[in-house]
């Protein structure tokens, strides 16, 4: 019986580790339509007010071009292979989720 235990346990660890991986991300700035750029992803962009990061966007869910020129708060997560720039030497992919109007 413990081993089953322990067993149930390493499943449900290695199930979880992707989720777990997914780092979320919330930045509030003016979204952007992206134009061509050297590292020819994502659609859209962001700049987070609070610590300066630059964040390229994309997202299935969400129609971006509503909220370019907008400030607003967008949420999401990091998309594995772009977390740090590795394409391109780009900058990190947000696939969004979710946007808000920014708090005053």
């Amino acid at each position: 019986m413990k081993r089953f235990a322990v067993l149930a346990a390493m499943v449900m660890m290695a199930l979880a580790a992707p989720i777990l991986a997914q780092e979320g991300v919330a930045a509030t700035g003016a979204v952007e339509r992206l134009d061509i750029t050297s590292y020819q992803y994502g659609t859209h962009a962001v700049t987070d007010e609070a610590s300066g990061a630059f964040y390229v966007l994309n997202s299935d869910v969400v129609d971006l071009d509503a909220y370019t020129g907008q400030r607003v708060t967008v949420y999401g997560t990091l998309v594995p292979g772009y977390e740090y720039g590795q394409v391109e030497g780009g900058p990190p992919l947000v696939d969004v989720t979710w946007v808000e109007p920014a708090p005053l």
